[in-house]
């Protein structure tokens, strides 16, 4: 096999790069034109580049670009040995590792698809994440590999050690395998599952190839640059805001295996980080650590959040901690392979709030309950279109079909309003808008004033039965240690700045907020002890 090597331009990846209309899900989608065609043909033009640039590195080390790709091909070989074939299904177990990353892209090479298992539930339930994808075979890191067993018994599901089938190199130019169509997935991604049940989205190559271009227009990654991986490797950020990127730039990942901020920060300091990447409630919590600052991070030249959005105290806060870095929100899902639209530097001011414009290969529409777009300012559901969207939900067509129109417009779930210039705001999820008593509560709005109550470090609103108004408003929060706050206290603080019907009829405080593997606040399990 010869390398094919994809011609990227520099102006390819450049802010204001070429964009063409081409075909995609049906309808118009706007797209870069040159472009490689896979995520092996990515890793493919990087060792080829920068073959002896270092690619990667974990607690154990780091791995050159020549001796990733090759590595990649030997876990091809292995998987293959293994009795795996292209559209077999591959469970992981693991942390963020190098080992971890060779096993994804030996999925991209191979047209095998992983799916990362989520670590904080319980093992009945990976048993049911091997049955849903119907997986040939298990693979775990040594911490996990005992409780990837129990729950591959289950389901006779083999399970292997992960360095088993990642420290054994082949010559990257060896392999023989068909290279993968731009339409094909080489990875299942379950939606988070913060508002119901989650669902399998597809990892296409052409979406992923895209928004791995697109953050590097955004990022402009420079040689020698480290990008810090947060995010699980078996969802949809690590990838594609960190991995991909770096390998367009010829830069380097630091896959970060630590479940705090306080051994985070100290990492962003000792690896030289420039790109560090999270969702707000994980810097709010960075912010009480002492090496945050300036002084100490001279290296980061960008800060970003996704999941939801800054807020105007998280920005304050971090501004003042780090006057040096740029700030960068992204908004975006699973389906969209993680942008959507972004907003940066002095656009906070400007649009506060705001998660920003589409990125160069999206566009925004706000509908309403009719499917009709609604009047510029007004509020409604996002909609997206793009080639970031995916091709859907695997095994689950009818899904598919409700959140995809045949015209290539993915129905986000979400509410939200844009401006006259674009400028996109989201209000709130669908299902978490409270109505009370005909009056429509968005939680967006009142977490933001709850986080402006010196007491509290973190919020959350959903909707609480309630026998008169249908609905009223409940928040849940996480306070600033040492501090105290009764409930009289936070509605008269709510109540000098929102409607009375935003007020919360229910406040509990909590040690800490529950969270799902990203970070964002898993607002089905409070709504469950509302019940």
């Amino acid at each position: 096999m010869t390398h094919r090597v994809s011609a990227l331009r520099p102006q390819d990846l450049a802010p204001d790069g070429p964009t063409a209309t081409e075909t995609w899900l049906g309808g118009p989608a706007l797209s870069y034109p040159n472009r490689p065609r896979s995520v092996a043909e990515v890793l493919d033009r990087a060792a080829a580049t920068w073959p002896d640039a270092e690619a990667a590195r974990d607690r154990d080390g780091s791995v050159r670009y020549a001796e990733l790709a090759d590595r990649v091909a030997g876990c091809v070989t292995a998987l293959g040995s293994a009795g795996l074939r292209a559209g077999d299904g591959l469970t992981v177990a693991a942390a963020n590792s190098v080992d971890f990353l060779v096993v994804v892209l030996a999925c991209a090479r191979s047209g095998i698809v992983l799916s990362g298992v989520n670590l904080k539930l319980a093992t009945p339930r990976w048993s049911d994440l091997m049955r849903s994808t119907g997986a040939r075979l298990a693979l775990a890191d040594p911490a996990r590999l005992d409780a990837q067993c129990e729950a591959a018994t289950a389901v006779q599901t083999p399970v292997l050690p992960l360095a088993e089938l990642t420290r054994t190199a082949r010559p990257w130019g060896e392999l023989t395998e068909l290279w993968p169509a731009e339409t094909d997935h080489f990875q299942v991604v379950h939606t988070s599952g913060s508002t119901g049940r989650s669902k399998a989205c597809r990892v296409v190559h052409r979406c992923s190839v895209h928004s791995g271009m697109t953050y590097q227009r955004m990022l402009q990654l420079q040689r020698g640059e480290t990008s810090a991986v947060l995010f699980p490797l078996g969802y949809i950020s690590a990838l594609h805001a960190h991995v991909l990127p770096a390998m367009l730039a010829g830069t380097s990942v630091l896959l970060v295996d630590t479940p705090t901020p306080r051994s985070y920060v100290p990492l962003l300091a000792e690896h030289d980080v420039a790109w560090a990447y999270a969702v707000p409630s994980w810097w709010l919590l960075a912010l009480r650590e002492a090496g945050l600052t300036a002084a100490k991070l001279p290296s980061l030249r960008l800060l970003g959040a996704g999941g939801s959005t800054f807020g105007n105290k998280l920005e304050r806060d971090l501004r003042a901690a780090l006057p040096d870095t740029e700030l960068l929100n992204v908004y975006g899902l699973s389906e969209t392979h993680s942008p959507a639209t972004s907003l940066r530097g002095a656009e906070f001011a400007q649009r506060p709030g705001s998660v920003g414009r589409p990125v160069p290969c999206m566009e925004t529409s706000i509908r309403g309950p009719d499917g009709v777009a609604v009047p510029v300012g007004e509020s409604g559901e996002v909609w997206l279109r793009g080639s970031l969207v995916t091709t859907g939900y695997d095994g689950m067509p009818e899904a598919t079909a409700a959140a995809i129109t045949p015209g290539g417009w993915f129905r986000t779930g979400d509410v939200g309003r844009c401006d006259a210039d674009g400028y996109l705001w989201i209000l709130d999820r669908l299902k978490d808008m409270i109505n009370r008593a005909g009056q429509k509560v968005y939680s967006v709005d009142v977490e933001e004033v709850l986080r402006r109550h010196p007491a509290v470090a973190d919020a959350a609103v959903v909707a609480a039965p309630d026998p008169l108004a249908q609905e009223t408003v409940a928040a849940f929060l996480e306070l600033v240690p040492g501090e105290s706050v009764s409930p009289a206290e936070i509605r008269r603080h709510v109540r000098g700045e929102l409607a009375s019907w935003a007020v919360p009829s229910i406040v509990e405080v909590l040690d800490a907020l529950p969270r799902n593997p990203t970070g964002k606040v898993d607002k089905p399990a409070l709504r469950a002890t509302l019940r």
